[in-house]
Parts: structure tokens; sequence; C-alpha cells
């Protein structure tokens, strides 16, 4: 038959039946008629002669049947008929329909706006062109300190010049800026860029166009291009702007373009380079004429077509061998260079917490299909009388089993719509409340692979939980079952199958506790970490001061003073001073420097960080001095420099001894900038100042004389609400200097909080699935024992009548349900013994087999099953006994 003539009688079938059933009906009764005349001419009477004609045709609805099974499309017009029952049948159910359809939209939404988040940040290319072939280049110096340290620009030039596997190399660095001139002063987090960086990064501006060589050749025109936030906020998305120049730090520069309104920078989150940057400007032409030593560029490059990750690992690891030995001033620690793919080392941090979540919640899908299936072989059991008359009409098993088939199909895809609809709704959430440190949340969508992910996985576990329900229509008998003996005790194997999967749902409700209080209980330990400092009553903000505006570094100090006094002189200031880097702000350039009290020897000195303060920091931050001093007004004065350190610090070089009055040598350890010997006056408790759980690096802090870094980060203690400050401090800085922006105005406690909201959301998440997993897994103890003590309502009646005392009954049902609760949880706790190591790198403090979560996470599984069990066994002690006698 022809392709076309099939396709035509298929959509006859399934869309033109009444038509057809017509036809039939007149094709078979012109065909008993003419039957029927032919008996009549044999001398049969009218009546004979009908009747004798539908018997000859074999029944006329029996044809008809044959005839529909005949054409093409008539299994599609069965399958439709099936869905078209399980849609009547579930909607004759609404309270197992909405069970159901709860527990998967619960299970499926999940997955769905996890995976959502899995494949923008995991598995989506980064939205730039030709995105596999960039790589991340940076300076392995972990002796140091350093185990991802920037690129100098020297070195730079040597990865152009002196590599062969990449076409191009870009840089950035990020600072701040200020724009004036129009409107109020408003600071910007600006990228320093090479000229070639967005060609190498393949990114394309939606207005204008990017940086090129001249833009940073010598004397070239100041040039800047603008992120499209501030291009529509500050200049009402004018396109007029691109070509004119504005004022950036009081000097004008011409902007060159506008990049597109969904651009986003996606370097790795230790790069220090905030991917939300607000403007660019092109580095000078001196860049790479730089100190070796000074580095603060991150590098990117784009491969060469046919180019491996692991080949341009190979010649850029080459090159560092090679300037190693060519230059002194590495030292014999000399270069390491380390390169990984852009994609891959962006997400390196969280690729663990990804996908544990991941794991979590394909854990949580499984116990609510696992639910479904219970909940659709006890719907199977109470159908099993309609299921045996079916079978007596003449149905037969292969048939009720596609009906069952296609009901829980039915039932997966219902459920799977609500769970995009809940996936939507928590996705949306997981945007709004994600922490800062998971900006790239931002990035999820539910596009076409999530949505064909979340189909793909309804329909697959329909399939799956549809099966369960088969082993009763599998083993329905047609004698015990029409003489309505079902209410008998179920078989062992139905009875074992729905154990089994409650001791499933147990188990891997155990897994998703234990987690969860592991992280829990890390996070917890996370809290109780002392940084040293404290952080209640305090207010933060930053300032840049225009360097040009305020020359020589004597004059720029001078400011911080007179801007300190203002602060102090504020009603409820009890204390205020400046910091090169407030506590965990992510800024690049945190310095350090090898400490020595001779000769400093790079390889074996401590490498301590140092920071700039002014001396009303200290008491600022509530620091404790434990010996010695703190820095006092002398200190800003050139003429006798000194130093306070840690105690880490004073416990390394001087053991035992005091390091007052210590003359110290500190190198920073770049070419160009010298070594300084200073004197330390005093010591200070170690200072978390970069990470609550890993930073352990020795501290050595300097007197505002060596320079505060530009912008300034003031901190201000009050015995006022924080907040109430800033209008006051907002007054006081314009005093001194109105076009100067005040920024990043926060108490200090946002800083903390920040630092630990990355666990504080993975946690959260976790004990929420496993909440939710708890309650599936306790719904699914209460309907086997509910099933159970409704099949036995009657044994319980009859021994109730003969004297069985209530707490007997109660106590049988209750051993079984919690006999099913050890067995689930005596297996989740094996499994999790080996899983919980997946969580490893998100403990604080706390061992990934820790007894005490594992003993708490069995005593919540089991005081929730006890709940659970305790309803249906009380139900067993109110079957009247004697209804139980009138039945038997």
């Amino acid at each position: 038959m022809p392709i076309l003539t099939r396709i035509a009688s298929l959509a006859r079938t399934l869309f033109g039946r009444r038509r057809l059933d017509r036809d039939l009906d007149e094709e078979l009764r012109a065909a008993v008629d003419t039957l029927a005349d032919r008996y009549r001419t044999q001398g049969m009477t009218p009546g004979e002669a009908a009747r004798a004609a539908r018997l000859a045709m074999g029944g006329v609805e029996q044809v008809k049947e044959d005839v529909r099974a005949g054409r093409i499309g008539a299994g599609i017009e069965s399958s439709l008929h099936d869905v078209r029952y399980a849609w009547r049948a579930l909607w004759k159910a609404p309270a197992f329909a909405a069970t159901a359809i709860i527990t998967l939209a619960l299970g499926i939404g999940a997955n769905a706006a996890i995976y959502s988040v899995v494949h923008a940040m995991l598995l989506a290319p980064l939205p730039y062109r030709d995105a596999d072939r960039l790589v991340f280049v940076w300076s392995d110096m972990t002796d140091a300190g350093y185990p991802r340290a920037p690129l100098s620009g020297p070195e730079l030039k040597d990865l152009r010049e002196r590599t062969t596997t990449c076409s191009g190399f870009g840089a950035i660095w990020s600072n701040t800026t200020a724009l004036t001139g129009e409107g109020d002063p408003e600071q910007l987090r600006i990228g320093l860029v090479t000229a070639e960086f967005f060609q190498v990064l393949g990114a394309e501006p939606a207005l204008g166009r990017t940086f090129r060589p001249e833009d940073a050749a010598p004397g070239a025109r100041p040039t800047i291009l603008l992120a499209w936030s501030v291009f529509q906020r500050r200049y009402a998305a004018d396109p007029a702007l691109v070509g004119r120049d504005i004022l950036v730090n009081d000097r004008p520069a011409t902007v060159i373009g506008v990049l597109p309104r969904a651009f986003r920078l996606l370097l790795p989150a230790d790069s220090a380079v905030p991917d939300d940057l607000q403007a660019w400007q092109p580095f000078g032409a001196d860049l790479e004429r730089g100190p070796r030593g000074q580095q603060f560029l991150r590098v990117i490059g784009r491969m060469r077509p046919g180019v491996t990750v692991e080949q341009v690992r190979d010649d850029i690891s080459a090159l560092a061998r090679r300037i190693s030995r060519e230059f002194s001033e590495y030292g014999a620690a000399g270069r390491i260079f380390n390169t990984v793919a852009l994609h891959d080392d962006g997400v390196r941090e969280i690729r663990s917490a990804l996908l544990a979540l991941f794991a979590g919640v394909g854990i949580l899908l499984l116990i609510a299909c696992v639910n479904v299936a219970s909940l659709l072989m006890a719907r199977a059991a109470a159908r099993r009388n309609e299921t045996a008359l079916r079978l007596a009409l003449g149905a037969s098993r292969p048939r009720l089993v596609r009906q069952f088939l296609i009901e829980g199909i039915v039932l997966a895809l219902l459920g799977g719509g609500a769970g995009l609809v809940t996936g939507y709704g928590l996705l949306r959430s997981l945007v709004a409340f994600r922490p800062d440190a998971l900006s790239r949340i931002e990035l999820s969508r539910f596009d076409l692979p999530v949505l064909a992910f979340t189909i793909a996985t309804a329909l697959l576990w329909g399939l799956l939980f549809s099966l369960a329900p088969l082993i009763e229509v599998c083993n329905v008998h047609l004698a015990p079952a029409l003489q309505r003996q079902g209410r008998a005790a179920p078989g062992p194997i139905r009875y074992r199958t729905r154990a089994g999967l409650v001791v499933m749902q147990l188990a891997l409700s155990t897994v998703l506790l234990v987690s969860a209080g592991l992280l829990v209980r890390g996070f917890l330990r996370i809290e109780q970490v002392d940084p040293g400092f404290r952080v209640d009553g305090v207010l933060t903000f930053r300032v840049a001061v225009p360097f040009q505006r305020y020359r020589p570094p004597a004059a720029f100090n001078s400011f911080s003073r007179e801007l300190e006094r203002a602060l102090v002189a504020i009603p409820g200031v009890t204390a205020a001073g400046a910091i090169s880097h407030l506590p965990y702000d992510d800024l690049p350039n945190w310095g350090g420097g090898y400490v020595s009290e001779t000769a400093v020897d790079r390889t074996n000195a401590p490498n301590a960080d140092y920071r700039t303060v002014t001396p009303g920091l200290f008491e600022a931050l509530g620091v404790r001095l434990l010996e010695g001093r703190g820095l006092t007004e002398d200190d800003r004065d050139p003429g006798s420099p000194v130093v306070i350190v840690d105690e880490r610090l004073a416990a390394r070089m001087w053991p035992g001894r005091s390091p007052l009055g210590r003359h110290v040598i500190v190198d920073p350890g770049s070419d160009g900038v010298p070594a300084v010997k200073v004197t330390v006056v005093g010591v200070i408790r170690h200072l978390r100042l970069r990470s609550l759980v890993a930073d352990l690096t020795e501290q050595i802090f300097f007197p505002e004389r060596f320079v505060l870094r530009n912008p300034m980060a003031f901190v201000v203690r009050t015995n006022r609400d924080p907040a109430s400050l800033a209008p006051d401090i907002r007054a006081a800085i314009a005093r001194l200097d109105p076009k100067l922006p005040i920024y990043d105005v926060r108490p200090l406690d946002r800083y903390v909080a920040s630092a630990r909201a990355t666990r504080r959301f993975t946690m959260l998440l976790a004990a929420a699935f496993a909440i939710v997993a708890l309650l599936l897994a306790c719904v699914g103890v209460y309907g086997v024992l509910s099933y159970a003590v409704a099949r036995r309502r009657h044994e319980f009646g009859l021994r109730l009548a003969l004297g069985a005392a209530p707490t007997r009954v109660v106590g049988d049902v209750m051993r079984e349900g919690l006999a099913l609760a050890l067995v689930g949880c005596a297996a989740g706790l094996g499994i999790a013994t080996g899983s919980s190591r997946l969580l490893d790198t998100q403990l604080y403090a706390i061992g990934p087999r820790d007894p005490a979560t594992f003993v708490a996470g069995a005593a919540v599984l089991g005081a929730a099953a006890a709940i659970a069990c305790w309803i249906p066994a009380r139900r067993a002690t109110t079957v009247s006994p004697m209804e139980a006698l009138r039945t038997e």
C-alpha cells in the first residue's frame, strides 16, 4: 500500500471514526439483508431468514470489532481508548490521583529545578563563540601560599610570543572607578583588560565596538566600554552615547561601545573578577614592561583549532621551565604555570556541591516513585474484582497489562506537568535566594534540554512504577475474586513486594537524613568559628579617592586622617579606622610578603598576608591585643617603621620568645618593590579575614604611611543602629569632598554572613529534600500498614471478640511497621556510610562518618516511622467485635 494511502487511512481511523462506523453499519446491514433475501428465496420465513443471516455473519458486533482491529492505526486508536479510560478512572478517584500527582510533582519538580542549574553551570557551554576552545592560565605558587596566583605583564608577553598552541591571550584585572560629570558621582566595578581581550573571549558588543590595539597605544585617547545596566540606568539607553565623551575619575573618556544585556564575564570564583562588571578600559602600553614579580593579571587563552587542553598545558608548562632558568628573580622555586579549560575551572569550586544536590534530588524522586508504585499496587488490589470481571468477559491479560501501564503513564505525565510548575517555582526561589557566590544560578533556564529531561524522567519513571501493580493483575484468580473473597489477607508475594518498596523508601530517606545532618552539623561548626573580631555594631563602606586630586601619597594619607577624624566626630560612633581589604570582600590584590629577620630566603621564609591599616582599625573591629601596643598617630610618620603581627607569625618565627622589638625584613616578592625593614611593636589574635574555614596564613599589619589601597575601606563601630549611620557618613564625606562617591555601605555582619552563605544554601536545600523524603517515606509506611489493617480487619475484630487486649493488637501492628523501619534504617545507614564521603569537601570540623549524626538520623527516622505506624495500629482496635462475628 502506498505510503500516502496508509497515512490517509490512519487519519480516517483516528479522526473519522464516526463516519467509518456509519459506513461499516450500512455495509453490514446491506450484507445481512442480502443473506436474508437469499434465505427467503430458499423458503424461510422473514424472521428465520434474518436470524440465519445474522448467524452466518458470526455476530454483527464481533464482525465490527474484527474490522476495526484490522484498520491501519487500530492499535493507536485502542491506546487512545485506554488513555480515556485511565483519565476517567483517575477522575473518579480524586484522593488517589491528587496524592500521586502531588508526590510526583515534588520529586520531578525538584529534579527539574536542580537539573536546570546543573545544566546551566556544568553541562551547557559558556555563552561565548567557540567557548570550548577557551582556557584559563595561572601561576602555581603553592609553596608561597598562593596555589592559583595571577601572572605578570612580562609573563603575558611570554605566553603570546613563545607558545604556539593558542591563537591569542587576553588578560583582565578588576578595580573600581568613578563616573563624574553628569549626575551624582557613581563608583563602578571596572575591568582593565588587554586590547584583544574580547576578541579572545569571543564576545561581541550590542552597540559600537570593543577595544583595538590602537586604544592601548602610547598617547591614545582614553576609551571605555559600558555594561548594559549602566548604559540603561545612567544614560537611558541612548544609542547616541556611543562616540561621546564621559568623565571617568574627572578625565574624559570616549564611549566606544556597550555590551549586550545578557553578557556576563564567567571566570573562576577565586580569580577575584566579579561576573557583573559595569565598565571596561584598556591597559596602557607599558603593561608588558612591568616587573616580573608584579602579578595581578588573570589570563585566558584561545586554543587553535584541533589543539587539546593537554597540548596547551604541556606547551605552557615548558615555557614556565624555560623562563625559570632565564630569570634569576624567580629564585630556586622557579615558575609553574597551569592550564585548564575555562568552563571546567569556572565551576571547580561548586561542582561537588551541585552533584551532591543532584544526587539528593535523584534519591528524592526515587522515593516519590516508589511511593506512587505502592499506591498503584494498593489501588490494583482494591480493583481485583473489577479485573477478574473483565477477564471473565473476555479481556486478555496482556490487554489489561497495557491498560495498567497506560494508566501509570497518564499519571506520570500529569505529575510531570505539575512537576514543571513546581520546578519553575523552585528555580525562581533558588535564583531569588541564592548567595552571591552562586550568582551563575541566574543563567538557569527552563529551556528545551530541561523540558526534554523532565518529560523523559516522567515517562521513564511512569513505566517503571506502572510495573508494580502488574503483580496484582497477573495474580488475579477468577473464582475467588468473583465470589467476593478478595478480602482475605494478601498473598505473601504481594505483601512482600509492598513491604520491600517501603523498606527501599526508608533506606533512601535515611541516606538523605544523614547527608543533611552532616551538612547541618558542619554548618553549625562554621557558625561557631570565632573570626577573631567582633561583627556586631559595625558599619563598613568604601570610598575611592582620585589620585590626580590627591598627590603626592602624603596628601592621600592626609585625606584619610581627616576622614577618620570626621567619622569619629559623628554622634554614636565609638571608633573608626581604615583597612586595605575588608573581611571576605573577594577583591583582588591581597598583599603578601616574605618575612625574615635576616636576608630573605623566599624558599624558607614565611609568606604572610599583609594589610595596611590606620590606628583606629583594631579598636573598630574589637580586636584584642595579646602583647605590646597598637598603632598610634605617631606611627603614621615615616621616621620609625613599625608593624603589628598576628599570633601565628609570632609563634612560627619566635617560638617561646617575645617578638616585641624584633626587627624583620618584609619582602613583597615583586620586582621593583623594595623590601622594608620594620620593628614589631604588638601582637594580636589571628584574624580570619579571607575565609572562615581555611584562613590560617600568618598576618602582618602595616600602618597607613605605606599607602592605603584605593578605594579605601572604612570600618565604623557605633552604639547606634549601624544602618542609621549611612546618611551621617555621606554628609561627612560630602563636606570634605562632594565629588567622592561612597558605595558598598553595609554592616560588617553581612560580609560574615556572605562567607557562610554558600554552605548555608546547600545545607538548607539538603535539609528540605530530606524532610520531604522523610514525609514521603512515612506516607509509605502508613499506606502499607493501613492496607494490612484493612485486609485483616475481620481478623482483628475476631481477636477482640475473643478477649484480646487492644494493646496487644496495637503492638502487633506496631511491631510489623517498626520491623520494616528497622530494616530500612539499617540498609540506609550502610549506604550512607559509603555515600557520605562525597560530602567531604562540603563539611567543616566534622567527618563524613560522624557517629552522632548517623545516630541522630536513625532516631529521627525511627520516631517518624513510629508515628506513621501508630495511626493504623490505633485504627485496628476500633473494629467492632459484633460486626466481625456477624460477618463470619
